[in-house]
């Protein structure tokens, strides 16, 4: 664990203040959830992504997306970059995603976005991507994308509505 040197006190109701810095930095928003852990040392809050309990669920179908229209397919909370397979797994998997791409995704639009869109937050890949975000009880917990670094994209209209149902059928595993 890292120290930050930042010291709060517990009110009378057992809450306690995150910083703005802090909530800056780990892109905590108003109304996230938050999950509380404890160890032997104290107590962990991390930022609760529903997303990711799909586990097997998303890497599977990240495989069967690859399989089936050759992208490299990936499965994202509203962060990072949970699950990928395909060709780009190694440069997607575990990798945050820009602000423009996760400003893009709570607006619920779809993302066709051509060659040098920023979608990865610390080293922008020049990749073609397109990206719908999965929504579950009316709330965006993340996002099903396609990626090539070649000239495939943009997608065919059978292929783009393969990766809505792909987002549709996610969103109602996380229900």
């Amino acid at each position: 664990m890292k120290a930050t040197g930042i010291v709060r006190r517990i009110d009378e109701l057992g809450r306690i203040v995150i910083p703005k810095e802090i909530r800056r930095v780990l892109r905590i928003r108003e109304g996230d959830p938050i999950e509380i852990f404890t160890d032997a040392d104290g107590v962990v809050l991390k930022k609760y992504a529903r997303i990711r309990e799909l586990g097997d669920y998303a890497d599977v179908y990240c495989q069967a997306l690859n399989g089936a229209l050759g992208f490299s397919a990936a499965v994202a909370d509203t962060e990072t970059v949970l699950f990928a397979f395909g060709p780009l797994k190694k440069k997607l998997q575990r990798a945050a995603l820009s602000p423009d791409f996760t400003e893009r995704m709570h607006e619920r639009q779809t993302i066709l976005a051509p060659e040098g869109f920023a979608m990865l937050r610390d080293e922008p890949i020049p990749l073609r991507l397109a990206a719908v975000p999965i929504v579950s009880m009316g709330d965006v917990h993340g996002s099903v994308l396609l990626a090539t670094d070649d000239e495939r994209l943009p997608l065919t209209p059978t292929e783009l509505s393969i990766l809505k149902t792909a987002a549709l059928y996610l969103g109602k595993q996380i229900e």
